[in-house]
């Protein structure tokens, strides 16, 4: 272990003795010494906050309003028993107490299976590191770097480990995480300052870099990095509450204060008016106030979004932050890029054009074609000058079968491969010096060994290339350019790129100096290479669905403008004979006001634009009220996807920087994965405001009850301890089932969500309180005085609570109640189509939750421990018909609603 003292001063060794230190060369460490290092030093990761142990965790499922309020209530129902034998307190107290224990239980349970959920998930983003070992170059979970580690840095790259600068070519980073300063800084090989922190030869983990390149010797990993340190110090940041969760814990708390208001006030009317003993008021005080509390809720939308969330990871679609499966609902736009996301990123040569002349690349033969014939590489003239360009001037690897780098690189390699033996050709042509492809610029540089002297190979977009020639090769000579020449390429440029192809401009220039600048113009243009990336076979349906959904698409892309239409109108996102299609280079010159109105239009696409572009427009977007997603890839996209309402990371091709700045990560790069994302979105919250509404549906019944006999003196239908066998008993399986359903058929034809539409609105309360709710409590009532008159009771007349009749009522009440919420369960399962175009069988878990109640309602009203503890008794089998038949009626009348709904606009719940 490197002692603390020298890790605070190893900027100011020099390199060799750093490198020394490390027991390590420039070659890296052979997998023996790792494996011994990583032994001896650990897995690179920060030691996480220790988790309070799960007793600690499910004893805090207590501290609340509610469990208070229930042990509050139990205890004064132990003393009412102790004051008062004899008259069922003590059954309620154990009922209170017990309701609690399994409200933290279930709360408990799903939270735990929800956080177990999401560290799964994040265990699938685990960062990359390319570092030399044996002297090879080789991807690395950023987990396994040790010290002593030869790290290579590019751009778009997370720094996961301290390490010390051996070579740097303009290689910014961003500190911005680590030391606050806003501005990206530039590296170098010398110390800077005498604080570790602020020199610039050294790297740290848990910054980004931002442009350039560089290797770098790992010193420290873990806990023992600069970043470590400061976790160290200041602890873990408390998860902030989601805006979903915020909204649900807020509605509980007005149930709440209503729940406490009606408890007290018939508390208090109990004691003044109808002059009950004080112990029996305090158990209908705290009836009403279960009766009104949704005990579980809050967990039970934790459950959902988590199940939401695994739907997605099943489907490629990666979820770091829970917030967005709600924001996915409400959808307006989707800012995409082109490359990987609408197409296959799947690149392949399809021709190259040199010597006035263009050859179709046939992949499988490994052969050139011109008119159909084979051309030999001899009949040629400059294509193995051209074919160096493309293979020196890249940073891909080709290994044993795997790949490693760009994707456009990786096509150019591969090219290469089927003509000449790159290794030979690397080996034989060392790299001087590099100057990186940005998107700023939009062109690379390499500068390489050649004979006795250097030759520098560029390549990016072909404007760029050509304004950077004075020559070009033809007719195997070198030639003065002219602006026939330049018009000429560039319009083969066009041609190709207008029917979706990709091109890129090569060029050469000879060194006399191999440190001169190879950023200066003099170099001879070569020709063009020509690559396709087809669009994704299912992004043409996707597109078809958001435009369904009310979603447009705006694609911005750095490809030409006529590469972008073509891919648009393939993939369907552009169906008119003229767009709008704005170049990058232009759009400078829009205000915002005038970009808003070209946003406004129902057709737009971006050409040559920059990620300082993309932004702009999200910004734009947000403020003329649209809800807008972004996809990005690259480094400089991450303000873009900060500033976005859903930042869409590539999993596949994009940079850590990218990943980190999203909220949702596509572990395929497919657009088509995001309409995925969206359905599940917009189901999570179809299937949390379905089962709010059913659970809200029975309070009506529970309530009712309690203000009718205080009110009007009426005999108590249902007491406080079948109140709690529904609210905690037959209701929590079917409502989890409801968090669990399936989406509905129709949920891409509608049109995206207000963002300012509350979870529970008035229509809801009015459906379940004001309409379900009363028909099943009238439905109800119906049996419990048909009951009561038909076995001889006489209205005045009081019941005991003993009273075998009395028991037979209030059983009949309870039973009508969990019937109609069977059918109920059903009716809350779509929101607009009807149930059957669902199927009625589909949901296990709801089919579950069925039997379930049906047991318990045995258990309740068969057995002599069920009779005993809720004074329940088996009435006359003949009312089962008609509580079947009133469940039927509460599921005809939600079908006729729903059509009323989807038919003339009429009773819907939004």
């Amino acid at each position: 272990m490197i002692p603390r003292e020298v890790l605070l001063h190893i900027h100011e060794s020099p390199t060799e003795e750093v490198l020394k230190l490390l027991s390590t060369s420039g070659q890296g460490l052979d997998n023996g010494e790792v494996r011994a290092r990583r032994k001896n030093y650990g897995i690179n990761r920060l030691s996480e906050k220790p988790e309070l142990p799960l007793l600690v965790q499910f004893l805090l499922q207590f501290h609340n309003l509610f469990s208070y309020l229930l042990l509050i209530g139990a205890a004064l129902s132990w003393v009412g028993e102790m004051l008062v034998p004899g008259q069922g307190s003590l059954y309620i107290a154990i009922a209170l107490l017990g309701v609690t224990v399994l409200n933290a239980a279930f709360t408990f349970l799903q939270e735990y299976k929800a956080n177990k959920a999401m560290k799964s998930f994040r265990n699938l983003m685990t960062s990359q590191a390319v570092v030399l070992r044996n002297a090879e170059r080789m991807q690395v979970g950023s987990e396994y770097l040790v010290p002593g580690d030869i790290m290579l840095l590019a751009e778009g790259d997370k720094i996961t480990a301290d390490a010390r600068l051996i070579e740097q070519n303009m290689l910014k980073v961003d500190h911005s995480a680590l030391t606050g300063e806003s501005e990206p800084q530039l590296r170098s090989l010398k110390a800077t300052s005498g604080n570790v922190l602020l020199s610039r030869n050294m790297v740290f983990s848990g910054t980004l870099v931002q442009s350039g390149t560089g290797v770098a010797v790992v010193v420290a990993t873990g806990d023992f990095t600069q970043i470590g340190n400061i976790a160290r110090v200041t602890g873990e940041v408390e998860r902030l509450q989601s805006h979903l969760q915020k909204q649900i814990a807020h509605f509980i708390r007005i149930i709440s204060y209503i729940a406490i208001f009606l408890g007290v006030l018939f508390f208090l009317l109990g004691v003044f008016v109808t002059q009950n003993p004080l112990w029996t008021n305090l158990v209908f005080a705290i009836g009403i106030i279960v009766a009104n509390v949704p005990e579980g809720l809050l967990p039970t939308v934790t459950l959902t979004l988590s199940i939401a969330a695994q739907r997605m990871a099943k489907q490629q679609v990666l979820v770091k932050n829970i917030d967005a499966i709600e924001t996915l609902g409400s959808l307006t736009v989707i800012c995409s890029d082109k490359t990987g996301t609408l197409t296959e990123n799947n690149l392949n040569v399809h021709a190259i054009c040199l010597n006035d002349t263009c050859y179709d690349f046939a992949r499988d033969q490994k052969r050139l074609l011109h008119d159909q014939q084979h051309m030999h590489l001899h009949n040629i003239p400059g294509i193995h000058d051209f074919n160096d360009i493309l293979l020196l001037c890249n940073n891909s690897m080709l290994r044993r079968g795997e790949s490693f780098g760009d994707a456009t690189e990786i096509c150019l390699k591969r090219y290469v491969a089927a003509f000449s033996n790159l290794q030979y050709i690397e080996s034989s042509q060392p790299r001087i010096q590099e100057i990186p492809f940005s998107s700023e610029t939009r062109f690379m540089v390499t500068v390489n060994r050649y004979d006795t002297h250097a030759r520098a190979h560029l390549k990016g977009a072909s404007d760029v290339v050509l304004e950077k020639c004075s020559h070009y090769f033809a007719d195997n000579q070198r030639l003065e350019i002219t602006d026939e020449v330049r018009s000429r390429m560039l319009a083969w440029d066009i041609s190709y790129a207008e029917k979706g192809f990709r091109v890129l401009g090569c060029a050469i220039k000879q060194l006399d100096d191999e440190n001169a600048d190879a950023d200066v113009g003099g170099y001879c243009f070569y020709g063009l290479v020509v690559m396709q990336d087809p669009p994704r076979a299912e992004v043409a349906e996707s597109v078809r669905l958001c435009k369904q959904a009310g979603i447009r698409v705006v694609v911005i892309s750095g490809d030409q403008e006529s590469t972008v239409e073509n891919i648009a109108r393939q993939t369907g996102i552009v169906e008119s004979d003229n767009p709008v299609i704005i170049n990058g280079t232009d759009l400078a010159e829009y205000s915002d006001e005038q970009l808003k109105q070209e946003l406004a239009r129902p057709e737009v696409l971006f050409a040559r634009a920059l990620p300082r572009d993309k932004l702009r427009i999200v910004t734009l977007l947000k403020e003329m009220g649209e809800v807008v997603a972004v996809t990005g890839d690259g480094v400089n996209d991450a303000p873009a996807l900060r500033r976005a309402d859903v930042g869409i990371a590539m999993g596949k091709s994009g940079t850590e920087v990218a990943k980190e700045a999203a909220d949702i990560v596509l572990l395929d790069d497919n657009f088509a994965s995001i309409v995925r994302a969206i359905r599940e979105g917009r189901t999570a919250y179809d299937n949390i405001k379905g089962f709010i509404t059913y659970i809200l549906t029975s309070n009506t019944p529970e309530i009712v009850p309690f203000l009718l006999f205080i009110l009007l003196g009426w005999p108590l239908a249902l007491p406080v301890l079948l109140i709690l066998a529904i609210d905690l008993g037959t209701d929590m399986i079917p409502a989890i089932g409801l968090g669990m359903e399936k989406s509905e058929s129709d949920i891409m034809g509608r049109k995206p969500r207000d963002t300012e539409a509350q979870l529970l609105n008035w229509r809801m309360i009015v459906r379940s309180y004001g309409f379900i709710g009363m028909l099943q409590t009238s439905f109800s009532y119906l049996i419990f005085f048909h009951i009561l008159f038909t076995g001889g009771w006489e209205w005045g007349v009081d019941l005991a609570v003993t009273s075998p009749l009395y028991m037979q009522a209030i059983t009949g009440f309870f039973a009508t109640i969990i019937i109609t919420q069977i059918f109920n369960v059903f009716a809350c399962r779509t929101s607009k189509l009807s149930v059957f175009s669902k199927g009625l069988f589909t949901n296990r878990v709801i089919l579950i939750g069925i039997s379930s109640e049906f047991l318990l309602l045995a258990a309740i009203v068969l057995t002599p421990l069920g009779q005993m503890i809720f004074g329940t008794a088996p009435f006359d089998a003949a009312y089962l018909p008609w509580m079947l038949l009133f469940g039927l009626i509460i599921l005809i009348c939600e079908e006729l609603r729903k059509y009323l709904y989807r038919t003339y606009g009429l009773f819907g719940l939004e």
